[in-house]
């Protein structure tokens, strides 16, 4: 099966292809998940993992410095092989803030608009389908969980991920090649869903793309397993980072025997309905083949023993919803009465309220508003070149420096304040993988040590070493 190339070399073209309003309303949405992410930012609920670690990693490329985070003590190409952070440091060198990270993570879930609306014209959709394709990726629960979540360079891939399926239908090889390797310099885990492109092209019966896919997956693993990864790992001094992680993560799921005795098979199936749910009403035979591409990441969030790849909050499953609209595209080239198309909107929107968290702005991501004032105060207080220990979710508003660490459980030692200038914690409010006795033992111990510290009305402690 031979598609239809696409002239992109034809302005009227792609103008006639790309309606105006449609970039109207992904500017729109690109501000307000903006906007909802810099808000939740700056309530202190973001936290050192994961922008802390990807702010300080990209501040540190903007310095010329080796990118290797004080906090994790890994390189940035550790945590999952993110090449894609070096692309865009010119960037973070010209502004480097963490406001960047949120509004380009806005920009890539709201534009991913545009290349599916191509795609749909290419698949001779309707206009008034089109739409309907569009709103079924942006009311996507997971599109706004996910954009909340901190952030996280997997997210950059999703435009690419549309686009690497408007290459291959209008069968465009060389391109499709060079976006897969795009892909994957977002997250190694991406190679999961490069396989399942192997599947999906198998099935279609071509084989030169299928067979490309699944080489490329092999080649990409075994270069970050017996390459990369331990070459990072000798000048971090020795530290492991995610790479390492996710591939124990596939070994665990995929090859070892071990791994059926401790599934979790009730929240893998009930993972498996929330996610399809939105999709139900529009899925026919046709979207098996495109579903199929699901089977590999899908296996290994179902199989995990961490039960945050199974949830519609983190990141994990933006590709999987993105196939599932793509997979709506294949089956939708047919005329919708106006009371169906009105049923499959009021289905999305129904989904998104029941999956999506915006009511989080009204409780949980509350939960420091009476310490901003003392918090935002404390942080006045450090200066820029100061190296500074202190909580999970004041981290990210200090990573700009090449020392910060945050309190972690059992981290307490007698070297703690060794390379130290600064610390500002909180035993009332430890925050994210801290508690109140090793924060209470660090401030104890720069009491004892001559610290200067000064206390604040919400527990809150600032010390600062003595000259």
């Amino acid at each position: 099966m031979i598609a239809n190339k696409i002239d992109f070399s034809k302005k009227n073209n792609i103008e006639k292809k790309i309606p105006f309003s449609l970039l109207i309303v992904s500017l729109i949405i690109t501000i307000s998940l903006s906007i909802c992410s810099i808000l939740r930012h700056n309530l202190y609920q973001s936290n050192v993992y994961d922008l802390g670690l990807f702010d300080q990693w990209l501040w540190l490329i903007g310095q010329d410095s080796l990118a290797i985070s004080s906090m994790a003590k890994v390189h940035v190409l550790s945590d999952h092989a993110a090449w894609v952070l070096y692309l865009f440091s010119p960037l973070y060198k010209l502004y480097p803030s963490s406001n960047l990270l949120f509004v380009s993570q806005a920009f890539a879930l709201s534009f991913t608009s545009v290349p599916l609306w191509l795609l749909s014209k290419q698949k001779g959709l309707s206009n008034q389908n089109i739409w309907i394709i569009c709103f079924l990726w942006w009311l996507q629960p997971v599109v706004f969980n996910a954009n909340l979540f901190d952030f996280h360079p997997e997210v950059w891939a999703m435009p690419g991920i549309a686009i690497c399926f408007l290459l291959n239908r209008a069968n465009l090889f060389l391109p499709w090649l060079a976006m897969i390797f795009l892909i994957l310099g977002c997250r190694d885990g991406l190679v999961l869903l490069v396989a399942g492109f192997g599947i999906e092209q198998a099935l279609r019966k071509r084989w030169k793309w299928s067979c490309f896919a699944f080489l490329i997956s092999i080649c990409w693993l075994l270069f970050l397993k017996f390459f990369l990864y331990p070459f990072l790992s000798s000048i971090s001094g020795g530290h492991f980072g995610a790479t390492e992680g996710a591939l124990k993560s596939f070994y665990l799921t995929f090859i070892n025997p071990e791994t059926s005795i401790n599934i979790d098979y009730s929240g893998g199936l009930i993972y498996i309905l929330l996610i399809s749910l939105p999709f139900i009403p529009f899925w026919k035979k046709n979207s098996i083949k495109t579903i199929s591409i699901w089977i590999p990441l899908a296996c290994l969030n179902f199989f995990s023993a961490n039960p945050s790849y199974r949830t519609l909050i983190h990141h994990y499953n933006l590709p999987i919803a993105l196939i599932g609209v793509i997979s709506v595209i294949d089956v939708l080239n047919y005329k919708i009465s106006n009371r169906m198309r009105w049923f499959k909107l009021y289905w999305i929107i129904i989904c998104w309220f029941a999956l999506a968290k915006p009511y989080f702005f009204t409780g949980p991501y509350l939960s420091r508003l009476h310490q901003l004032k003392d918090i935002n105060a404390a942080i006045e207080n450090v200066s820029s070149k100061e190296r500074v220990l202190t909580t999970s979710y004041i981290a990210p508003h200090l990573s700009h420096r090449k020392t910060i660490r945050y309190a972690k459980i059992g981290s307490f030692d007698d070297a703690i304040l060794e390379d130290i200038d600064v610390i500002l914690l909180n035993p009332l409010d430890p925050g994210w993988d801290s508690d109140n006795t090793t924060q209470s033992l660090i401030l104890d111990f720069a009491d004892q040590s001559g610290w200067y510290c000064k206390k604040y009305e919400n527990g809150l402690e600032l010390c600062k070493a003595n000259d």
